[in-house]
């Protein structure tokens, strides 16, 4: 069978995350996301072989775009300070409620529970990796982008009122002890 275009997949994949952000994993069902995408059933097996198929390459697609990406772009960004700042706006921008719904997904599939595990180690070396450059101190930055991690699971999982301006001004509390002990240690101008 041949690969969905990528401007079909995207219609799928757009649809299957606003389900899950605004109903939540149980509410992902074939009939549901058929309808969104205004496609008939067949038309859905026609573009992926099967439903498995599907949440497959919906999980896949959802690590590559939240986190590969956004990790190639922090890796590109040459300033230490920069790359902070642009994790710490890529996290806020997450889609948190399709993110909890995606946890739960993996507590109940053990292949989507495998891809969570990836997208976790991957987010926390990305995170790690940039608040070592900038502050120099591996223990400290490890603390900080635990603490990052954490409050932004958190956040996913505690609360339907995603108060997106909480987050951000949480997570800037941690950007500013970053940015305090790169000043103390010297390893920022």
């Amino acid at each position: 069978m041949p690969e969905p275009s990528e401007r079909t997949s995207s219609r799928f994949y757009d649809a299957a995350m606003a389900i899950l952000a605004e109903e939540g994993y149980g509410a992902l069902k074939l009939a549901e996301l058929c309808r969104r995408v205004g496609v008939t059933t067949g038309s859905f097996y026609h573009s992926f072989g099967s439903w498995q198929d599907f949440t497959r390459q919906l999980v896949q697609n959802w690590r590559t775009e939240r986190t590969m990406r956004a990790a190639e772009l922090a890796r590109a960004e040459v300033d230490p300070a920069e790359r902070v700042d642009l994790l710490l706006r890529l996290g806020v921008s997450l889609p948190h409620s399709a993110e909890a719904a995606i946890r739960v997904w993996a507590g109940v599939d053990p292949a989507v529970g495998a891809i969570q595990k990836s997208v976790d180690r991957e987010r926390l070396a990305a995170v790690t990796e940039a608040f070592e450059e900038l502050t120099g101190d591996p223990d400290e930055a490890s603390d900080l982008a635990r603490s990052a991690f954490y409050l932004v699971v958190g956040f996913e999982q505690a609360t339907d009122d995603h108060d997106v301006a909480a987050l951000e001004r949480f997570l800037r509390t941690l950007q500013e002890r970053a940015l305090a002990q790169a000043s103390q240690s010297g390893s920022r101008p």
